[in-house]
C-alpha cells in the first residue's frame, strides 16, 4: 500500500497491517526499568543505607565518640548522591526516549527530510480531525486537533474534551529521528465557545507513555485508488492515539525513527 511520493499505508483500524512486530521493545522497557529502579534509585539507597548503620545518619547530629574518618565519608556520601542525582537528571530521558522509540520498518530506505514532511501535511487534503502545519523552524511540524472546525468542534464538545493537545515533531536529517513532544492546554466551553488556537496556553509533557501500539492500528487509515485516504465510517472518539498512531506509521514506513523525548533539549532529551 502506498502513501503520498510512494510510502506504505494500511489498514483500517480493525486489521493489522501485517508487518512484522517492531522487535525489542519490551526489552528496551524492561531495561530502562532495571536502569531506573536497580541502578539509578538503588545504587545511592544501597550506599546510604550501608554508611548510615555504620556511622550514623547522613545529616544527622556527629558521631560519638568522635570518628573524623565517619564524619569524611558521611559528608562525601550526602553530597555525593546529590551529584548522582544531577547526573541522573541528564541520563533518565535519554534512556527514556530510547526505549520508547518506535523504529523503522526494517528493510525501508529513509527517504529525505522534506520528503517525509510532505507526506505528513498531505493528511491535510483528508476528512479527519487534526490538521498538520509547519512549525517556527524549517524541521518542525505541529499536529493539532481541528480546533476551528464547527463539525469537529461539536464532536469534541460531545465527548467532552477539556484539554487541548498537540503533537511536535523536528526531523534529525542523518539520524533519520522524529523527535516528538506532547503538549497540552486546558479550556472550557463557556458561552458555547470552543478553544482559541491561538490563545491557548500549550505546556510540555514531562513524561514518556512506554505504550505498545496494538496490531499496528492506524484508526480508519485506508489505501484507496492508491491513495492514502481516511474511513469515513469510522468513528472518531479522540483518544491521543487516533491522532499520534498514523503519524508514527508514516513516519517508521518513510524509514525514519519515531522517538518520544520529554524536552527538544538535546542534553536531557537526547
Amino acid at each position: 500500500m502506498s502513501l503520498p511520493d510512494g510510502g506504505a499505508a494500511a489498514a483500517d483500524e480493525e486489521d493489522s497491517t501485517g508487518l512484522p512486530p517492531r522487535p525489542g521493545k519490551a526489552v528496551r522497557v524492561l531495561l530502562f526499568f532495571i536502569y531506573f529502579f536497580g541502578f539509578a534509585v538503588a545504587v545511592p539507597g544501597v550506599v546510604a543505607a550501608v554508611v548510615q548503620a555504620k556511622y550514623g545518619l547522613i545529616d544527622g547530629p556527629p558521631s560519638y565518640p568522635p570518628d573524623a574518618v565517619g564524619e569524611r565519608i558521611k559528608s562525601i556520601t550526602k553530597y555525593g548522591i546529590f551529584v548522582w542525582a544531577g547526573l541522573q537528571f541528564f541520563i533518565f530521558g535519554r534512556i527514556a526516549s530510547w526505549a520508547s522509540q518506535v523504529p523503522a520498518v526494517a528493510g525501508v530506505a529513509p527517504v529525505a527530510q522534506n520528503v517525509l514532511m510532505t507526506r505528513l501535511l498531505a493528511l491535510n487534503e483528508q476528512n479527519i480531525p487534526f490538521a498538520i502545519s509547519r512549525g517556527k523552524r524549517d524541521n518542525e511540524i505541529v499536529v493539532d486537533w481541528r480546533y476551528a472546525d464547527a463539525k469537529w468542534l461539536d464532536l469534541m464538545r460531545l465527548h467532552g474534551m477539556s484539554k487541548g493537545y498537540r503533537l511536535v515533531l523536528r526531523f534529525d536529517e542523518r539520524p533519520h529521528n522524529v523527535r516528538a513532544q506532547d503538549r497540552y492546554a486546558s479550556f472550557d466551553w463557556s458561552a458555547g465557545r470552543g478553544p482559541n488556537l491561538l490563545s491557548l496556553k500549550w505546556s510540555a509533557s514531562y513524561g514518556i507513555t512506554f505504550f505498545e501500539y496494538q496490531h499496528e492500528r492506524v484508526y480508519g487509515l485506508q489505501l484507496r485508488g492508491g491513495k492514502p485516504t481516511f474511513d469515513l465510517s469510522y468513528v472518531y472518539t479522540f483518544d491521543l492515539n487516533e491522532l499520534k498512531q498514523p503519524i508514527i506509521e508514516i513516519v517508521r514506513r518513510s524509514g525514519w525513527n519515531f522517538r518520544p523525548v520529554i524536552t527538544f533539549f538535546r542534553p536531557v532529551g537526547g
